[in-house]
């Protein structure tokens, strides 16, 4: 059967990447002198509100806001379709983390609490404070549940960020399955393998092994759990996955982390931009948000750097390539 084309919502995608950040404009903010040059130039190029200059205080915000841009964006265009949800979950998640540890530890979480989720931070709360969680997925609910009682084994708070991560693959596996979209469900397969590989490797450089791997071990991916105890089990580092699709991330492994973080980002973008060779189906449309996502990731380095007096020629090794 041929996919389903979206003339309209490509075309209007098509419009909405010429106000992406473009590798030129990533160059420039690096090579900003200081933070409130950059806030400066991102104004001109779209952040924030007209009346209210970014600065260190807000800019988070207007992070947030071009996040909330891209999704309500896409929602519009294509309402009917859930794929979108594979991008909100981590913001559900992120929202359930905090409401968990609130919870346990008495603090006030109120401020991590984000927006851009598949439902409010109001709809999460109601659900999370009369524990109905009808609204929710049930991995959602599972998630929580199993929070509490690992929590109440282990008393690290730790344990709820590991299961919740490992119950957002399941729900970002699950929409993508519901798509019907190969686009997608090969995302979602690339993010969860890169995303094992990350935690593969952050073990590896702690001296820790494959005992230590079960608990954080996400699915979704096309690397299964006994390629990484092999791994752990033979020589590790980067030998046990030459002969896979992430051979060429092989030989950044055994090097620097942050490197090592930057290509992973690299590899699933240079997937991502293949959407840019089609013209009418949903490709495109998955992309911008990937983009966009990528976007912010990339600014949040550039200032972040620049906040901290980090040298241009060190942001620049830092940069993710850019969608357009």
């Amino acid at each position: 059967m041929a996919d389903k084309i979206y003339p309209f919502a490509v075309a209007r995608i098509r419009m909405l990447e010429n106000y992406l950040l473009t590798e030129k404009e990533y160059s420039a903010i690096t090579e900003a002198k200081t933070a409130n040059e950059v806030f400066k130039a991102l104004s001109e190029a779209g952040y924030g509100a007209p009346n209210e200059p970014l600065d260190v205080k807000n800019y988070e915000k207007a992070l947030s806001e071009r996040l909330s841009w891209a999704y309500s964006s896409v929602k519009e265009l294509v309402p009917k379709e859930k794929f979108i949800n594979v991008f909100l979950y981590k913001n559900d998640y992120q929202n359930l983390k905090v409401l968990v540890k609130s919870d346990i530890s008495g603090f006030d979480g109120e401020k991590y609490l984000v927006e851009g989720g598949s439902l409010t931070i109001d709809e999460i709360k109601q659900a999370f404070e009369t524990k109905n969680y009808g609204n929710l997925t049930e991995n959602m609910g599972e998630a929580i549940v199993k929070s509490y009682e690992t929590y109440g084994k282990t008393q690290h708070g730790q344990s709820v960020d590991i299961i919740m991560d490992a119950m957002a693959f399941k729900d970002m596996a699950l929409a993508a399955k519901k798509s019907k979209n190969k686009f997608i469900r090969e995302y979602v397969t690339y993010l969860s393998d890169i995303t094992n590989l990350k935690s593969y490797i952050r073990l590896m450089n702690m001296g820790k092994n494959a005992v230590n791997f079960d608990d954080i071990f996400v699915e979704g991916g096309s690397l299964g759990l006994d390629t990484f105890k092999k791994a752990f089990n033979s020589s590790g580092g980067a030998d046990a996955f030459k002969e896979t699709a992430y051979k060429s991330l092989c030989e950044y492994m055994n090097g620097d982390f942050t490197t090592f973080e930057k290509e992973c980002d690299n590899y699933i973008m240079s997937y991502i931009k293949g959407a840019r060779y089609k013209s009418l189906t949903i490709e495109p449309v998955i992309a911008f948000v990937y983009a966009v996502e990528t976007e912010v990731k990339i600014v949040r380095i550039v200032i972040s750097g620049k906040i901290n007096g980090i040298e241009a020629g060190v942001l620049k090794e830092r940069l993710r390539d850019a969608y357009v």
